[in-house]
């Protein structure tokens, strides 16, 4: 098993999913400013992908990353998520 970790380094709440591809589940989810969570996925034959997508609180502002299971993603703003793995 592998994790996707992701922090919200902007000011304000964003909501956020990881998707299901690899297992778990794919709900939206509030993440405060300053707060992190982890997400549990399986790192599969194929790599182990998942997306990662935000959106603000009216859903009118989206954006996504495509990473890897055992990555860490920072949300900065809608113009700069930051993916590294870990």
């Amino acid at each position: 098993m592998g994790i996707i970790r992701v922090i919200n380094e902007s000011s304000t709440p964003v909501e956020l999913f990881v998707s299901k591809y690899n297992g778990g589940d794919d709900n939206w989810f509030t993440l405060q400013p300053g707060g992190g969570d982890t997400w549990t996925r399986k790192e599969g034959t194929g790599g182990g992908w998942e997306v990662v997508a935000f959106r603000d609180g009216f859903d009118t502002t989206r954006t996504g990353r495509y990473v890897k299971v055992n990555s860490s993603v920072i949300f900065r703003g809608f113009d700069e998520v930051v993916v590294f793995a870990i």
